[in-house]
């Protein structure tokens, strides 16, 4: 696994807990904006952890477009 791979993954994991992650005085745009998300994550995973392609995009490279963008919308430091 390559260190680029394993970074990806681990901007993974971390865009998946916070999809289902609240705190108070969270707002509605933002819990709806997670739960999107969360749910495109959810669509385009990883198919395996050692040469994962994209369980959504039917065989393309994971990390693909959704993917991408998905980690980086529910990641408050990028909003």
């Amino acid at each position: 696994m390559t260190d680029d791979l394993q970074a990806q993954l681990a901007e993974y994991d971390r865009a998946v807990a916070l999809a289902h992650e609240t705190y108070r005085g969270m707002n509605s745009d933002e819990r709806v904006v997670r739960a999107v998300a969360g749910q495109q994550l959810a669509e385009h995973a990883p198919s395996d952890r050692a040469d994962p392609t994209c369980t959504g995009c039917e065989g393309a490279a994971w990390p693909c477009e959704t993917a991408r963008g998905a980690m980086k919308y529910v990641d408050p430091r990028w909003n």
